[in-house]
C-alpha cells in the first residue's frame, strides 16, 4: 500500500526548499557582487601605478615614498605654482619619453629584456617604472589645477558647477576603468608593445565597441574636469599638453604597432630578438 504524506506537509517542504534555493542564489549574487567590487578595485590601484599581482618590496617602496611626495605637496606646497609647473615638466617629459624610448619598434624593450635576462623579467621591471610614472603623470596634473585654481570662474554657485563638473568627470572615469577592464592591465601598461607581438585578441567590446581609442579619448575628462572645479587655466592647458602628447605617441607608434601586429599581422613581429643583441 502506499502512503501519501498530508497536502500541508508536502506544501511546506516544497516551501522550504524553495526559501533554501532562493537564499543560495541571493547568497551567490552577493558574493559576486562584493568580488566584482573587489576585482574593480584592484583594478583601480593597478592603473594608479601599483599593480598588486605583481608586487614587490621595491615597488611598495616607490609607491609609499610616491604618496608621501603627495601628501607633501598637499600640506606644505599647496599654492607653489613653480613647483607645480616644473613637476608637471618633468613628470610629462619622462613620463612620455619613457614609453616613446622603450616602446618603439627598435627601442629599449630590447635592452629591458637582456638585462633582465628575459622578456617576462623585462617586461616587469617596465612595468614597474611605468607605474610610478602613471602615479606622478596624474599627481602633477592635479597639482597644477590646484595650485592656480582661480584664474577664471566658470559659475559661482558652487552646487552647481560640482554638478556640471561631476558629469565629465565620473563619464571619463568610467569609461577608463571600463575599458582597462576589457584589455586588461597587462594592454594597459601596453606589455603587448613591449613583447612586440600579440598577446591577445583585438578589443571590439565594451567602451570599444563605441569608441575607437576610449582611454586617450573620453578617458581623459577627468583632468579637464579637475581643471574646471578649480577654474584653473594652467590646468586646462596642462591637460591639454598632456594629451596631445599621448596622442602624438599613439599615431608615431602604438596606431602603427596595432595595425602591424593586430589588424595586418605580419611573422616578424612575433620573432623576440631580446638576446641576440639587437
Amino acid at each position: 500500500m502506499r502512503i501519501q504524506a498530508p497536502q500541508n506537509e508536502v506544501s511546506d517542504k516544497k516551501y522550504y526548499i524553495a526559501s533554501i534555493k532562493s537564499e543560495m542564489l541571493m547568497d551567490k549574487s552577493n558574493d559576486n557582487f562584493f568580488k566584482s567590487i573587489y576585482h574593480y578595485i584592484i583594478l583601480l590601484i593597478s592603473m594608479a601605478g601599483f599593480v598588486t599581482k605583481n608586487a614587490t618590496v621595491l615597488r611598495a617602496t616607490a609607491i609609499s615614498v610616491s604618496l608621501a611626495f603627495s601628501l607633501y605637496l598637499i600640506n606644505y606646497q599647496s599654492d607653489n605654482q613653480s613647483l607645480a609647473f616644473i613637476y608637471f615638466l618633468v613628470s610629462e617629459i619622462l613620463y612620455v619619453g619613457f614609453i616613446m624610448l622603450v616602446l618603439s619598434k627598435d627601442g629599449y624593450r630590447y635592452w629591458f629584456m637582456r638585462k633582465w635576462k628575459n622578456e617576462e623579467e623585462g617586461y616587469l621591471a617596465f612595468e614597474g617604472i611605468l607605474g610610478v610614472l602613471f602615479f606622478h603623470n596624474a599627481l602633477s596634473l592635479g597639482f597644477v589645477a590646484s595650485s592656480t585654481a582661480g584664474s577664471f570662474s566658470l559659475i559661482d554657485n558652487k552646487s552647481l558647477l560640482f554638478t556640471i563638473v561631476a558629469i565629465p568627470f565620473v563619464t571619463g572615469f568610467l569609461i577608463k576603468i571600463l575599458a582597462a577592464k576589457v584589455v586588461t592591465i597587462e594592454i594597459y601598461y601596453w606589455k603587448d608593445m613591449f613583447l612586440g607581438r600579440k598577446i591577445c585578441d583585438f578589443v571590439v567590446s565594451g567602451p570599444y565597441k563605441y569608441l575607437s581609442n576610449p582611454m586617450y579619448g573620453l578617458g581623459q575628462m577627468q583632468a579637464y574636469a579637475a581643471a574646471l572645479w578649480y577654474g584653473s587655466g594652467y590646468g586646462l592647458l596642462a591637460a591639454i599638453l598632456n594629451q596631445s602628447l599621448i596622442f602624438t605617441f599613439y599615431f608615431m607608434f602604438e596606431k602603427k604597432f596595432i595595425e602591424r601586429t593586430y589588424l595586418f599581422p605580419v611573422n616578424d613581429e612575433n620573432i623576440s630578438p631580446a638576446v641576440s643583441g639587437k
